[in-house]
């Protein structure tokens, strides 16, 4: 998969804390790729999940995915901004937030609107 230009990396380790949590991280997800457009991507780096836990998700989840340009994996990559929630995530990033997931959405949008000001876009 070509990642966007744009691309964020999340642990989804994280994402599924709770229902409730996962509706909203996507809830805000969805916020980005409506801003963002299609240069927008999102990697979910799992980091032990079961394959039935992935797949539980992805069923659940398969439209929200597709409309989001969603890649699954275990492996380090590179990304645009990475939210670190985790010590075990080794990958490289241009932006980096490390925290809570939520919080770290939000750091993006903002980065993300300068941008745009600045480009007057």
């Amino acid at each position: 998969m070509i990642r966007g230009l744009f691309s964020v990396r999340i642990e989804l380790d994280r994402v599924l804390q709770s229902d409730n949590y996962e509706q909203l991280i996507f809830e805000n997800l969805e916020r980005c790729k409506r801003l963002v457009g299609l240069k927008f991507s999102i990697i979910f780096w799992n980091k032990k999940l079961s394959k039935e836990i992935v797949k539980d998700f992805v069923s659940r989840n398969k439209d929200r995915l597709f409309n989001l340009g969603v890649e699954i994996t275990n492996k380090p990559g590179s990304v645009w901004f990475l939210i670190k929630s985790s010590p075990d995530e080794k990958s490289t990033a241009r932006y980096r937030y490390e925290g809570d997931i939520l919080k770290g959405i939000v750091e993006y949008l903002g980065i993300i609107k300068h941008m745009q000001r600045r480009d007057g876009e």
